[in-house]
């Protein structure tokens, strides 16, 4: 019998609420030295420490991502719109002062404009990588601007575009505009990937995208 298979035995033996002498005794019947049975034990309960050890870990890890995206959650909802729809074709924007009027055409998207509608569309539901610390990254281009936003106990957006990206929309300026000023952005966005005039592309692997939390984010969209 190998020293793998006996180590094993041994797991069991404890298992079945043998003690160490009892567990000893059995070995000497069978004529192992004292000694090597000795080493055998040792070697069971330092395997049984480690997987202990192992998911202990697992579940700090969780523990952080749970609490971050729980900061996140309270911080982002604090985010103000940027926009108010008026009548008509026309829309007041807070970012001038006083407040004006303006058309679509006229407005200059901004990356507070991306972080409110990430909150809008519960980004909050995503999260760090519970095993890399990686932060969810999401692009969009709006005709010739381009942002990214990194998720993490707030959202930032910049100007550009991130290679590290999990995913990237495509979209015209009109639709993300409404979809800000909408009191229900997802039916919005919804709409206008439906009618393919704003595309999503993914960069992730399943993988990631799952331990990022993107599968409830992306079951809100479907």
């Amino acid at each position: 019998m190998d020293e793998k298979e006996l180590i094993n035995r041994v797991k069991n033996s404890f298992r079945a609420k043998k003690s160490r002498a009892e567990v000893l005794t059995n070995f000497q019947k069978r004529g192992y030295k004292l000694e090597y049975a000795d080493k055998l034990i040792s070697k069971a309960k330092h395997s049984k420490k480690i997987t202990t050890l192992f998911f202990l870990t697992i579940l700090v890890v969780f523990c952080i991502a749970f609490g971050s995206y729980s900061l996140f959650d309270k911080h982002q909802k604090g985010l103000s719109n940027p926009l108010s729809i008026i009548t008509g074709n026309t829309i007041a924007t807070h970012q001038n002062t006083p407040q004006q009027e303006l058309t679509i055409d006229q407005i200059e998207i901004t990356p507070e404009f991306i972080s409110y509608l990430l909150n809008k569309m519960d980004a909050g539901k995503l999260h760090k990588n519970p095993f890399n610390f990686e932060k969810p990254i999401i692009n969009f281009k709006i005709g010739d601007k381009n942002f990214y936003s990194e998720i993490g106990r707030e959202t930032k957006t910049y100007k550009g575009l991130s290679q590290k990206a999990d995913l990237q929309f495509n979209a015209n300026k009109e639709d993300l505009v409404r979809a800000i000023i909408s009191n229900n952005p997802l039916d919005v966005l919804k709409q206008s990937l439906t009618s393919g005039k704003t595309q999503a592309e993914i960069f992730a692997s399943e993988a990631e995208l799952f331990s990022k939390g993107y599968l409830q984010f992306y079951n809100l969209l479907k």
